[in-house]
């Protein structure tokens, strides 16, 4: 994705380092009986259709399946009729910062996600728990490569992960077996300038590129890269990349494209759903709204798959992808369904099911498409015993109603989901959805703070930093997550429109960056980052003056977790009253439960003075 789209998802996630795990969800997996029958379904084995067929499930594995399948004596038995049953599905392009999405993708089908950059300290904790076998929380089956190859400044180190860059085309191979070391199941490849999207990122050369391909090819490592433009991805096709991690940003088209990556036997993930909401139509294909998908979906999650990036490709891009499947489709190129989520337009399990409909609709048939999530990606990332239903693989099944292998819409309406042949607890992670959904709609009643009154925040005028409700003002920085930048907090001889005093938010962003923040936090909850109905007011207004280069305001809200809603500040060295209304970050008030001002994403020295801060 582009340099600034993934801003709030990874913030949210990672600054605060934030493990959800929904409490009826984790604790009671269902505990099935040893040996399970689902008689008389039909089934996609990953590869082809059995009309009519039963299948055995002990211990965790397929023992049998077919039209002749015994049934053993003892067996917990499940009427198949007018279902399909699938391998469980796989996502193969995501970004996984927190075990709590591991466990929900399988709520959604996702059982086994092909990850495309984290931290190698999470990605590895991951790993020891997957060697382990089946634990008393499932959670899908990840590979990855855990650090990017990129450049200093590159796409990759903008997320606030401290992660090495290569630096030459001579330290490729040292570069790249260090990250083997590092236990990286494939290498990931960042050759992309940003002029896609409208941006200027430093990137690799083509010979760095060629070399990085070759180095991990020595090692009989897949060699995996992200191109924004098509130039780069045929480029990176010509260097021997074994796939693409998405289809271009920009409209660019070549006749040739197909044959070149199947010449090189290359595979692409296309990578739709992003696409489509780079192009300003997040959820195109409607999972917010799908009643059958809805249901499952927290606060967060629709927020994240209805809002778009804060930028646009080009108007035809998305019509050129379209382009581009029917032309891989016609080479015979495989393609791999995969989400990139969190992006803005996606979410965790759920999007998989909108990227199968956007790639029918792109021209590829539903049994391709069932491929494309299954038995594919299974292949090409090296995961034995996923994406298929045979004897002797581990259970990892999806029963649906319907037939998808006709209408893809069917893989919405999920009966059950099995990882490793244990039943996922569905209903538990329902009822806790809609235990949070009671709390969010709890708050939009909850009385206003007291003293709210005419609005007033803070006009810094005693001889402390005060606030006239809620739980006051702190420091805020991206120290949180790993940063060095620093702020500090004090009362200046120096107010606005008269008045006496102000806060003076002094301080350094130490790096540049995404997410890279310093500044001063107001609570306006009884307690740090509780809520609090601010929906009588509809603005946050303030005076400011400073000096620095990149201001920004961010408001917290419940309902999307602890993702800020962000909107920039220009801030002169004259004194100027700004007034943002709550509506301007997609919010009304109800729930708010931090305002963040402060420096953000520039290096350098800054310096604000805050004065009369009140709600309007």
């Amino acid at each position: 994705m582009g340099k600034t789209s993934i801003i709030g998802s990874i913030l949210g996630i990672m600054s605060l380092s934030i493990l959800v795990i929904f409490s009826g969800f984790a604790k009671a997996q269902d505990k099935d009986v040893s040996i399970l029958v689902i008689k008389d379904v039909r089934i996609f084995d990953g590869e082809k259709i059995i009309a009519t067929a039963s299948i055995v499930v002990e211990n965790g594995k397929v023992m049998a399946f077919g039209p002749s399948a015994k049934i053993p004596v003892g067996a917990q038995v499940i009427d198949g009729s007018g279902k399909t049953l699938l391998p469980g599905l796989i996502d193969a392009h995501v970004h996984i910062w927190g075990q709590d999405k591991l466990l929900q993708a399988t709520v959604f089908g996702v059982t086994a996600m092909v990850d495309m950059f984290t931290s190698v300290d999470f990605a590895a904790g991951v790993k020891k728990t997957q060697e382990a076998g089946p634990g008393p929380h499932l959670q899908a089956y990840l590979v990855s490569p855990m650090t990017l190859v990129t450049v200093a400044g590159g796409h990759g180190t903008e997320y606030g992960l401290k992660i090495p860059t290569l630096e030459s085309a001579g330290q490729v191979q040292a570069f790249i077996d260090a990250r083997i070391a590092e236990g990286s199941d494939f290498i990931k490849i960042i050759y992309d300038d940003g002029s896609a999207y409208g941006y200027h990122l430093p990137t690799l050369s083509q010979e760095e590129l060629a070399a990085a391909i070759k180095a991990a090819h020595a090692r009989h490592k897949l060699a995996v890269v992200h191109c924004g433009s098509l130039k780069k991805c045929i480029e990176a096709l010509e260097a021997g990349a074994d796939g693409l991690a998405h289809l271009n940003f920009d409209d660019a088209y070549d006749p040739n494209f197909g044959k070149l990556a199947a010449a090189r036997k290359a595979f692409v993930i296309p990578t739709l759903s992003v696409l489509e909401s780079m192009n300003g139509h997040p959820d195109a294909v409607g999972i917010a709204k799908d009643e059958k998908l809805a249901p499952f979906l927290k606060a967060a999650d629709l927020q994240g798959l209805t809002v778009a990036p804060p930028f646009r490709t080009s108007p035809g891009a998305y019509a050129a992808a379209e382009r581009i499947i029917k032309q891989l489709g016609n080479a015979g190129v495989p393609i791999l369904a995969g989400t990139d989520t969190p992006n803005p337009g996606t979410a965790f399990g759920a999007a998989l099911h909108g990227e199968l409909e956007l790639l029918v609709r792109a021209g590829m048939t539903p049994v391709e498409v069932l491929k494309a999530a299954t038995s594919l990606p299974a292949d090409k990332f090296g995961m034995k015993g996923r994406g298929r239903i045979r004897t002797g693989f581990p259970a990892d099944l999806v029963l649906v109603d319907g037939d998808p292998t006709l209408d893809i819409k069917a893989t919405r309406a999920i009966v059950s989901v099995w990882k490793d042949g244990v039943r996922v607890n569905r209903d538990g992670y329902l009822k806790d959805v809609i235990k949070e959904r009671g709390a969010l709609e709890r708050q939009k009643n909850a009385p206003s703070p007291d003293s709210l009154g005419s609005g007033l925040i803070s006009d810094f005028e005693g001889d402390k930093i005060r606030s006239n409700f809620g739980s006051g003002w702190v420091v805020s920085t991206d120290s949180i997550m790993g940063g060095k930048s620093k702020a500090d907090l004090s009362l200046a001889e120096d107010g606005a429109a008269g008045s006496r005093k102000s806060l003076l938010i002094k301080g350094t962003i130490a790096e540049a960056g995404s997410i890279r923040w310093a500044g001063a936090m107001f609570f306006p909850g009884a307690a740090g980052m509780a809520p609090a109905n601010l929906s009588s007011k509809k603005a946050l207004s303030f005076w400011a003056k400073g000096s620095g280069k990149s201001f920004a305001v961010m408001l917290y809200c419940q309902s999307t977790g602890f993702t800020p809603r962000i909107q920039p500040l220009e801030i002169g060295p004259g004194w100027k009253e700004y007034s943002m209304p709550f509506d301007k970050f997609g919010a009304d008030g109800h729930d708010i439960m931090g305002i963040l001002i402060g420096a953000m994403n520039t290096p350098g020295d800054f310096a604000i003075w805050l004065d009369n801060v009140r709600l309007q």
